[in-house]
């Protein structure tokens, strides 16, 4: 019996030692991997600090967020029915540019528009877009706690923007209308220094409302030569992708970075909220906190996490690609297979994110490829045939190798890039919730409402 002991002893002995050497080449293995994908970051030139990404600080007398912030206030600090002034008005204002008011919510909206705070509001706002910077004041150390609530204002203001400049128009006031356009546009860049990409996406999204508000102005009264030239100068400026890329750098350094260091650290209550187990919430801050501490794991998710940020930020420098935006996010997948669990739980779907880039960059070169038809349209009194002619020379679809498409007609145009799924579908608008066989369009004049 006691030899019988000493054996299982041994064995368990030889075990243990063996389990031991294997957790120690399995530590290496990965902290191996972990140091090449910081040395491939640092020769692809990317900054490995948070402090490359944050924005600098801005003297108050020079940051048009301080502005901003105050014109939302106020339109928050008014009620409107049951609501505050700026979200009842900012879903009128969306609903009227993205589909249509019945004759009772069009008189409300213009009612509400005229009142004294929107008009002080929409002053201050054209104050802060004449101002040298902008930057809002986050904690940039809180990771995925940052909170962001100015986005919310931004888009509702953005679309207010749209409706006073639409309502404007349609009133036979062009002057004041273009000039709400171009606060509106300039208003709407007010997050390119933000290195978050949520930040960009609302970026994004406050650009293409805004260009689909300079094509509705534009139908009813087109920007004179002066106008004009700023537009095209901002809309050329917007397509410059050192935004998205601060921000898919800020993804890596300010929440990537941030969510493996709770992981190392045992600070782990911030990551079991952010993972779906199915389980109690117990259950699950122990299962991070079990992760964490099996080092060849952890370690080996930590550098597979850089190296898919790594190369998000190289797929974006790229032109679109609709099978190269699928591949990289079928990754996220194969993450979750191979037990990456945090980077499944933090890395964006960079896709996507591609995807909704290029969508902002066809919608701005429609609208350049417009209003510089309506220029040449006032010269000779006829739409030109091609677009060949027209001075703004970068005018390609992106989603092609070609230019946009261009078809004159006797009473106007249809200008459109072919979308993301890179078909020609003859110049047919998206439809609400269509997903596929549509085109990024400006039909001159329209048939939406005015």
């Amino acid at each position: 019996m006691r030899k019988r002991t000493v054996k299982i002893l041994k064995g368990i002995g030889i075990a243990v030692v063996v389990l031991g050497v294997l957790y120690a080449i399995g530590v290496a293995v990965s902290a191996a991997k972990l140091r090449r994908a910081y040395a491939e970051l640092e020769k692809a030139g990317r900054p490995m600090n948070a402090a490359n990404v944050i924005p600098p600080t801005v003297a108050e007398a020079e940051n048009a967020a301080l502005l901003y912030e105050s014109a939302t206030l106020l339109l928050k600090a008014e009620a409107a029915g049951q609501e505050n002034l700026l979200s009842h008005l900012g879903s009128l204002s969306g609903t009227f540019l993205t589909e249509s008011l019945d004759a009772d919510k069009r008189a409300e909206l213009e009612r509400l528009l005229e009142q004294d705070t929107v008009h002080r509001a929409l002053s201050i706002l054209e104050q802060g877009t004449r101002r040298r910077s902008c930057r809002f004041d986050h904690d940039y150390t809180a990771g995925a706690n940052m909170l962001m609530p100015h986005l919310s204002g931004l888009r509702d203001v953005i679309r207010i923007l749209g409706a006073k400049a639409c309502v404007e128009a349609a009133a036979g006031r062009p002057d004041a209308a273009w000039d709400l356009a171009v606060t509106q546009l300039r208003f709407a860049d007010a997050l390119r220094n933000e290195p978050v990409l949520i930040s960009q996406l609302v970026r994004f999204a406050s650009i293409r409302i805004s260009c689909a508000t300079i094509q509705k102005v534009g139908e009813v009264a087109p920007p004179n030569a002066e106008q004009y030239s700023g537009l095209e100068s901002m809309l050329s400026d917007y397509e410059d992708r050192k935004a998205l890329i601060l921000a898919l750098d800020g993804e890596r350094l300010l929440l990537g970075e941030w969510a493996f260091d709770a992981l190392k650290n045992g600070s782990v209550k911030d990551l079991s909220l952010r993972a779906d187990t199915g389980g109690e919430s117990g259950i699950e801050e122990g299962f991070v906190r079990l992760y964490g501490a099996f080092k060849p794991l952890s370690l080996a998710d930590h550098a597979a996490y850089l190296q898919i940020m790594r190369e998000y930020t190289e797929s974006a420098q790229r032109p679109y690609s609709p099978n190269g935006a699928s591949a990289m996010d079928n990754k996220i997948g194969k993450m979750r297979s191979r037990l990456h669990v945090v980077t499944s739980l933090v890395v964006p779907a960079i896709g996507r994110v591609k995807e909704v880039y290029w969508e902002m960059v066809a919608q701005m070169r429609v609208t350049r490829a417009g209003l510089a038809v309506l220029q040449d349209s006032k010269a000779q009194r006829a739409f030109p045939q091609t677009l060949e002619s027209l001075k703004p020379r970068d005018l390609s679809d992106p989603f092609s190798d070609g230019p946009l498409l261009y078809r004159p007609n006797p009473d106007g145009f249809i200008l459109y890039s072919i979308g993301p799924d890179q078909k020609d579908n003859n110049g047919s608008p998206k439809q609400k919730k269509q997903r596929t066989d549509w085109d990024i369009v400006w039909q001159f004049p329209s048939d939406g409402p005015k």
